[in-house]
């Protein structure tokens, strides 16, 4: 058996349930377009910038970046852009946490797409937080010797020109 709620009542409670979902809706939404992540190196060389959807915004290099080889900066660079990756995806997990139960079937989807924030632990024993290849050169087989191409001798050979066909009148030229 129903019980009976006067009309005026569950409009009202409905009305004000309505209102409470669109303000949690514009306020995730506002964190979603204004989410960001910047990340820096520990020695200022490199900081980036990542946007709602992890999209580089912002890629800066301090005076140090360029005491760097370029194999060791590009590697600085992407490790910086996946650390600011993950603490944007945090921010718009965070978003969502006010809609979805964090036990919820749409809380599940979200967390399967999102990047999981690492645990920030420091750098592994023996090495630094930045990737440097001189460090890892240990873990490396040594690269093989550098040889000179042999040297030619003389010009270039070329095969002759096939001789053409007398038959083939096809050709006008």
């Amino acid at each position: 058996m129903t019980q009976s709620v006067p009309d005026g009542d569950a409009l009202a409670a409905f009305g004000a349930e309505l209102a409470e979902i669109q303000a949690k809706a514009a306020a995730a939404q506002e964190k979603l377009r204004t989410a960001t992540a910047s990340v820096q190196s520990p020695d200022g060389a490199v900081s980036v910038t990542v946007g709602p959807s992890g999209v580089l915004q912002d890629l800066r290099f301090g005076p140090r970046a360029y005491e760097r080889p370029p194999q060791a900066l590009s590697g600085l660079v992407m490790q910086l852009i996946g650390r600011a990756q993950q603490k944007v995806s945090a921010q718009v997990a965070d978003a969502f946490s006010g809609m979805v139960g964090e036990n919820s079937a749409a809380r599940g989807l979200l967390d399967e797409f999102l990047p999981s924030p690492e645990p920030d632990d420091g750098p592994p024993p023996g090495k630094s937080e930045v990737f440097m290849p001189e460090q890892e050169a240990t873990d490396r087989p040594p690269s093989p010797p550098h040889r000179p191409p042999p040297p030619q001798q003389g010009p270039p050979r070329r095969r002759p020109r096939p001789e053409p066909d007398e038959d083939d009148e096809s050709n006008p030229w």
